[in-house]
């Protein structure tokens, strides 16, 4: 049984060695993916995820240790063969729905999207009431009816 292990063990790390030294093939000399459309799909992804650290800053912008590990993860994952929806649920799932800039229309995100279109109605509302409020309300032109 020991030397099945020793046999499984070895297959593992020459995968891993293997896995490990096509990723490194697939990057140029200065870390980015040689193939252009999986480097496009990668600055795409990297725009849309936002540092977890910085809040601000999309993984892409970011120096923070946690950016660079993300960024790191999705090159891996794109040379994996993985796709956008796959990379974006895996760190959804991961960080939640904070560590996208724009996430999907769903029903438990429909008020982050509905939001900015409750606000102008509620404001034109309230714009609305105070003009008609205004105008129902006597001209200072007209003489008053009381002593001065």
């Amino acid at each position: 049984m020991p030397a099945r292990a020793w046999i499984v063990a070895a297959a593992l790390a020459a995968a891993v060695a293997l896995i490990d030294s096509s990723a490194a093939r697939a990057l140029d000399a200065n870390g980015q993916i040689e193939d252009p459309r999986l480097q496009a799909r990668f600055e795409h992804i990297t725009q849309d995820l936002r540092c977890v650290v910085c809040q601000n800053e999309s993984i892409a912008d970011s120096n923070a240790d946690l950016a660079g590990d993300l960024r790191r993860q999705v090159r891996e994952m794109l040379l994996a063969g993985k796709s956008d929806a796959q990379i974006f649920d895996f760190m959804t799932a991961r960080y939640g729905e904070f560590v996208r800039f724009s996430p999907p229309l769903e029903p438990k995100t429909l008020l982050i999207w509905g939001a900015p279109f409750i606000m102008l109605l509620v404001g034109g509302g309230i714009v609305y009431r105070i003009s008609r409020q205004r105008a129902a309300l006597p001209l200072d032109d007209e003489p008053s009816s009381g002593p001065p």
